[in-house]
């Protein structure tokens, strides 16, 4: 029995990094998020911020997958111009998730691993994507934007444009297509315990192959 994976992607207001950071807990695995970004940062010797920068500004620029699917060049080398392009600090990302896949049993929160974790190569691996409806989201993020309403909806939109235009850009997958997912959950249905619930069954029983 080898180290099992769950990765979730999630619509800002779904609920999903809570649900990831409560089964880590209820799981007693480590929990990865952000700070993703600091130990590609540490491994690399990139600054934070520059990391930040391709989560923040990926629109309009050209896929980079061609029409092979995920994204998989070459590391670039310090000396080189490309170092700190968009291309590198992607790739950097997606080599600490493939090396914490490879050292435990974790929950990983966005970052397109789900394609990174691919299933031919990495079959313990269950990937989830929560969602919620529009009313459940807006509600969830007016507890941590101090905005109007219309400034959340506006702020949720363009979120949601960012994920898609990042998926794009790196994998060529379209975000929310259901084809990428093990499990395509509605939290504002199910309810916290209740996806929660339904993702511990189904790596618990990965677990077991």
């Amino acid at each position: 029995m080898g180290n099992c994976v769950i990765t979730i992607a999630r619509e800002y207001g779904s609920g999903g990094r809570t649900i990831g950071e409560r089964l880590a807990q209820k799981l007693s695995i480590p929990y990865y998020d952000k700070n993703i970004i600091r130990m590609a940062s540490e491994d690399s010797g990139i600054h934070e911020t520059l990391f930040g920068r391709v989560d923040e500004y990926t629109s309009a620029k050209p896929p980079l997958f061609g029409k092979t699917g995920i994204y998989k060049g070459e590391l670039f080398p310090p000396q080189s111009k490309e170092f700190t392009s968009d291309e590198n600090l992607f790739n950097y990302q997606a080599k600490i998730i493939r090396e914490l896949a490879a050292k435990e049993s974790c929950v990983i929160i966005g970052r397109c691993s789900n394609m990174v974790l691919n299933r031919e190569d990495y079959p313990h691996v269950l990937r989830v994507f929560v969602h919620a409806s529009w009313e459940f989201r807006l509600e969830e993020a007016a507890k941590k934007l101090n905005k109007s309403r219309r400034e959340i909806e506006k702020f949720l939109q363009k979120d949601d444009k960012r994920k898609r235009e990042y998926s794009l850009r790196f994998t060529g997958q379209e975000w929310t297509d259901k084809s990428n997912y093990d499990l395509y959950l509605d939290n504002s249905v199910l309810g916290y315990e209740g996806t929660i619930a339904e993702i511990e069954k189904h790596y618990l029983a990965l677990k077991e192959k």
